[in-house]
């Protein structure tokens, strides 16, 4: 051996090293990233929680004061009492941190809101929460006798909007950050990938080098394709295997020596955007391909790197599930549900469209949970999101925004009328089935109906003047829709 080669050996084995630790980094950044997720969309749906919490103390309180006996008043007073002391625990790990429940009921370590814009919005909701917590503090202590569930409720009801609208400040400024977050995370990792991939192009240009300069080298540049943790693949310009390296044998399920010659599509395909590799046994996986073009004694060739990603494409699936659909129903959770309706939004006031948001709400769900149990709750949301889904149009979003509440947006109606038509559709449905089950025929739904661009420009603001308008259809009677014009 030369010493020319006994000096180009350390310049070829540096970029492998360099190669190997990007790829352990961008394995071990993307552990963080779904991590960062996770927790992300578990502060989120706590804050999201937090606005229901309050709507759930003024109808505790209500329930307790319309209670006609003694069960009755222990069972509101026991709701009122779990829902203040959930707010509170929440909040609190908002602010310092600490343990609370989490949506499956089991205690979760919360830590501090790390969103910048965050801090202002819990500080406000402290001092808020500070003056109606004192406000409660009778009506906790004598257990809502002797009237002092009265000014609790008058403070309830004097500061619940705004409460509720501070969780929702603080759930937009979580979205927000978690965005930034992953935003600048997935911008890290994509750099880290492209540093990889260039420092693997550079590993192969000095191995085919080194190939054409003796015997020695090749078995050199054999001996370090194989010890890559990534299959590799050369073929030639009809696309036939010259050479594989042992991780790519292992991959497929052959002896390396049994791949060359072979033709590269049997061993890849194409299938509905994405590529997928096929094994020896038939059994199919999801493939990761980066390909370089390379030059070996003139003649053009291609190495293609190959990894099996079926298990991080399952793990990112999951992860997306977790983040934008509701574990229960299956259904858009809230932060597809605003992401949905600002797009609709935006083609709206672009194409001049007319568009409904309803805001439904299950009447009398509350007595099959006290009734039959939780599990009988949750059986019957399933049941109640696949009727509104068939109630509707393969167009229209169906998302459960929380509890026993359901937000719609539906798209290409062309009036008010048709909305009605739309409201009374769904009631009556839902009044239908139910009345089948002997356990729900008390179940109803009562629909709040806002419209844009007549009754509000912005997301946010027409669900909320659907959910007000949702109120007025119980004050009405119950099982009934009621339209936001009719607040004014």
């Amino acid at each position: 051996m030369s010493d020319k080669s006994v000096i180009g050996l350390p310049a070829i084995l540096v970029p492998v090293i360099f190669f190997i630790v990007f790829d352990s980094i961008a394995l071990a950044l993307n552990f963080w990233i779904s991590d960062q997720l996770e927790k992300s969309a578990v502060a989120i749906n706590l804050a999201g929680r937090q606005r229901m919490l309050t709507q759930r103390m003024a109808k505790s309180l209500l329930m307790l004061q319309m209670a006609e006996n003694a069960s009755d008043k222990k069972t509101a007073f026991a709701e009122f009492f779990h829902t203040v002391e959930l707010f509170d625990q929440t909040l609190a790990g908002f602010i310092h941190g600490g343990m609370t429940l989490g949506g499956d009921g089991k205690p979760l370590l919360l830590p501090p809101a790390q969103a910048p814009n965050a801090a202002p919005i819990i500080a406000a909701a402290a001092q808020l929460w500070l003056t109606v917590r004192q406000a409660l503090s009778s009506a906790l202590v004598s257990g809502g006798e002797d009237g002092s569930f009265k000014p609790a409720l008058r403070a309830v009801q004097a500061h619940n909007l705004k409460l509720m609208d501070l969780m929702n400040d603080l759930t937009t400024a979580l979205e927000q950050h978690a965005t930034r977050e992953v935003f600048f995370l997935r911008t890290l990792q994509a750099s880290l990938l492209i540093l990889a991939l260039l420092n693997f192009a550079l590993v192969c240009k000095r191995l085919l080098k080194q190939i054409g300069q003796s015997q020695n080298n090749l078995q050199a540049l054999r001996n370090i394709i194989d010890s890559i943790e990534t299959g590799v693949l050369l073929y030639d310009g009809n696309r036939v295997i010259r050479s594989a390296n042992k991780t790519a044998g292992q991959l497929f399920g052959y002896e390396t020596s049994t791949l060359i010659g072979m033709p590269l599509n049997r061993l890849i395909v194409p299938e509905r955007g994405r590529t997928l590799g096929i094994k020896r046994d038939n059994s199919r996986f999801v493939a990761k391909i980066n390909t370089q073009t390379l030059f070996e004694m003139n003649q053009q060739i291609a190495l293609c790197t190959i990894a099996d990603v079926s298990e991080q494409e399952q793990k990112e699936n999951e992860l997306r599930q977790m983040a934008f659909y509701d574990a229960l129903t299956g259904l858009p959770n809230r932060i597809l549900l605003m992401e949905r309706l600002q797009q609709e939004l935006l083609r709206g006031k672009r194409e001049s469209k007319f568009l409904v948001v309803m805001f439904a709400d299950l009447d009398g769900f509350k007595s099959v949970n006290d009734n039959l149990g939780h599990a009988a709750g949750d059986i019957l949301l399933q049941h109640v999101g696949r009727l509104f889904q068939q109630c509707c149009r393969e167009i229209d979003t169906v998302a459960r925004y929380g509890g026993d509440e359901f937000v719609f947006i539906l798209t290409g109606l062309q009036d008010r009328a048709a909305a009605r038509q739309t409201a009374n559709n769904i009631i009556d449905c839902i009044r239908r089935a139910l009345l089948e089950n002997p356990h729900t025929t008390g179940i109803g739904t009562s629909i709040g109906i806002a419209l844009y661009p007549s009754d509000r420009s912005e997301a946010a603001l027409l669900i909320k003047a659907a959910d007000e308008a949702m109120y007025l259809a119980k004050q009405q009677g119950k099982n009934r829709f009621a339209f936001a014009s009719e607040l004014h």
